[in-house]
């Protein structure tokens, strides 16, 4: 059954067919106990994937697919009416035969014409086998918790078997070096350090080796001129986990990961598309709060620069408002300035607030949500006003008797102000696009956290 969700690019910048030759594709596909019934063929990209073609099967079961313009190649698959799908392999060879039974597609597809495919579901086929075995010796190891002897005997069974699967990944590389199924088989393998060098006396020379031969090693097995890659989810898996796992998590540091990645993309047109869309459409949907740094990062130096041509200038313009929104707040700059006033109209300059911490509560006294966070926000001021912190309410309404009584309901005692006409542009300055909102800056009124809970301000403060 299908783990992820189908998604069909449509966008006319991911052309995933380019210098393709003309003698086009044809797949002739028998399958067992399925008639009249539309299939799908299509192609893995990235997390997603993308549809290529349609085909309604006789009587028979049987039908072809076809057209003009080869495939590019890659990870493809066949989609059923019911969910169900099977992978395989297109490459320069696309003219073959499929036949399948979906009472098990794994175990009952037939290629022919297709070496490939056959030596691919023949390594799949031995995979499924190598893992049910694996966890019918794992089930017996806990009727055996107590035999030492027998445990370790189990245990070194299993290695057994992961050897002899790290052996098949080799042999199938060596005798195909240039294969598909060898590309994505090699990209997939895991990087092996080798043992920490020590000195004369045995101590070790750096306690972080293992780590920093992984992080300098990390792409080796990463093919970056073959195309092929961005019909999988092996490369785009690859380059998040290192964006994400492997290197240090600071914005700075991420950005010129970010760069070093995508100048190995640069080998092949396509893989750089592919590559800069991937960690784009990442930063741009991360919940981390500082990955917003990163994220406008590569929309200055990528998209709105030039070097994504695929863009069209409608979508730059609009990306370039929103960087627009997002720059004045983002992480490490200094808050904005603005002054507001205060309900007996006295003007208030952020500035002018000097303490260890200021915390910034944007809200608007008719926002349900805001209900229940000014009382608790209002409570944990009460316990860490005498450290150094002065909260600073900024009501987003435009009604002054609605807010008079909220913060006389709410017994608010921080400062209060508002600026209704938002005549300090603090809407855009600080990218309000709702309410509530919570900023926490610094002694210099550097932005240390935005958008964040009264619980995480807790966290916070009980940790310094």
């Amino acid at each position: 059954m299908l783990k992820k969700s189908f998604i069909i690019y449509i966008f006319l910048g991911l052309v995933l067919n380019s210098g393709l030759f003309a003698q086009g594709y044809e797949i002739s596909v028998t399958i067992k106990n399925l008639k009249d019934s539309t299939i799908y063929l299509g192609n893995h990209y990235g997390d997603g994937f993308f549809v290529v073609d349609t085909l309604t099967l006789d009587k028979a079961g049987k039908g072809v697919f076809a057209k003009q313009k080869m495939l590019g190649g890659g990870l493809y698959f066949i989609l059923f009416p019911q969910g169900q799908y099977f992978d395989f392999l297109i490459d320069k060879d696309q003219k073959f035969s499929i036949t399948a039974d979906t009472s098990n597609f794994i175990r009952t597809v037939k290629f022919k014409n297709s070496y490939q495919n056959e030596r691919f579901f023949k390594y799949q086929n031995y995979l499924t086998d190598s893992y049910i075995e694996t966890n019918r010796l794992k089930e017996s190891q806990k009727a055996l918790i107590t035999n030492i002897d027998s445990l370790m005997l189990v245990e070194q069974q299993i290695q057994v078997i992961k050897n002899k699967i790290y052996l098949e990944k080799e042999q199938i590389i060596n005798d195909h070096p240039d294969s598909l199924i060898s590309l994505l088989i090699k990209a997939g393998m895991p990087i092996i350090p080798p043992p920490a060098p020590r000195d004369t006396s045995g101590v070790l020379l750096d306690s972080l080796f293992e780590y920093h031969y992984t992080k300098e090693h990390f792409f080796d097995n990463i093919d970056f001129s073959d195309e092929r890659l961005i019909r999988s989810s092996i490369l785009n898996n690859k380059v998040l986990v290192y964006l994400t796992r492997v290197i240090a998590p600071y914005p700075d540091t991420v950005m010129k990961e970010v760069d070093f990645v995508i100048e190995k993309a640069k080998a092949d047109t396509e893989v750089y598309k592919f590559v800069l869309n991937t960690v784009f459409g990442h930063f741009s949907k991360s919940t981390i709060i500082s990955d917003e740094n990163v994220f406008v990062y590569i929309a200055e130096n990528y998209f709105l620069s030039g070097k994504a041509p695929w863009i069209s200038e409608s979508l730059k313009t609009k990306l370039q408002q929103d960087i627009d929104m997002r720059k004045p707040n983002l992480i490490g700059k200094v808050a904005p300035d603005f002054t507001m006033k205060d309900l007996s109209g006295k003007a208030v300059h952020l500035r002018d607030i000097q303490n260890n911490y200021v915390i910034l509560y944007f809200y608007n006294d008719d926002c349900s949500i805001c209900k229940q966070v000014s009382p608790q926000l209002m409570n944990f001021y009460r316990i860490i006003k005498d450290r150094g912190v002065t909260i600073i309410g900024i009501n987003t309404g435009e009604n002054k008797d609605s807010w008079k009584k909220y913060v006389e309901d709410n017994n608010l005692k921080w400062i209060n102000v508002w600026d209704p006409k938002n005549k300090s542009g603090y809407r855009e300055q600080y990218n309000i696009k709702g309410t509530p909102l919570i900023l926490l800056l610094d002694e210099d009124q550097k932005i240390v956290a935005k958008r964040i809970s009264v619980e995480q301000l807790m966290g916070f403060f009980n940790s310094i």
